[in-house]
This record gives structure tokens, sequence and C-alpha cells, in this order.
């Protein structure tokens, strides 16, 4: 009976030091996540973009390395264009259509 006792001590006293491991293991994550990533590598030069005729820039964000900037089209509709901070290309667009 007292190797059984003991036995349930060692391991009440393992699952302390697993959930603290937990604990600090959470914790340690959660700041890398709420530092700001710097964007590193060679200047890119000028790059030019034709906006659509009437289009004015609604916002802009920067998200992971990236350039987001929304437009807002004369038409009606909204475009959303996505640059690499790296590189300076352009990664894609998106065309949000007014509906008819």
């Amino acid at each position: 009976m007292q190797a059984l006792k003991a036995l349930v001590v060692f391991m009440g006293i393992l699952i302390f030091i697993a959930m603290g491991f937990l604990v600090y293991g959470l914790l340690t994550r959660g700041d890398d996540a709420e530092e700001p990533k710097s964007v590193t590598g060679s200047s890119f030069g000028l790059i030019e973009q034709q906006l659509p005729a009437g289009a004015s820039v609604s916002g802009t964000s920067l998200q992971d390395g990236r350039l987001v900037v929304w437009l807002r089209l004369a038409k009606g509709g909204a475009e959303i264009r996505i640059f690499d901070l790296v590189s300076g290309a352009s990664l894609g667009v998106i065309r949000l259509k007014a509906a008819p």
C-alpha cells in the first residue's frame, strides 16, 4: 500500500511539472506572436502601378511582408491589390464587382 501511495504522489508531481512546462510554452510562444515582423532585404526601387480611371485608395495594410492596398472603383465595386515588400512584385489583384 505504501508503494501505491508513493507512486500516486510521484505521478502527481510529474503532472504538476508538465503543467508548468505547458504554461511556460504558451506564454513564451504568445510573446513571439505579438512582436512585429520586420522586412529585410535589398531595395527594389520604384514600382509604378496604373489605377483604374476614377479609382481611389481607400486603405492600406502591412501583413506578413506584404502590402495590401484597397481601392474604391468609380463605377462601384472595389479592388484589392497585394504586393511583396521584399521584391516589390505584384502578387495579385482581387476585383470585387458591384451587383447588377
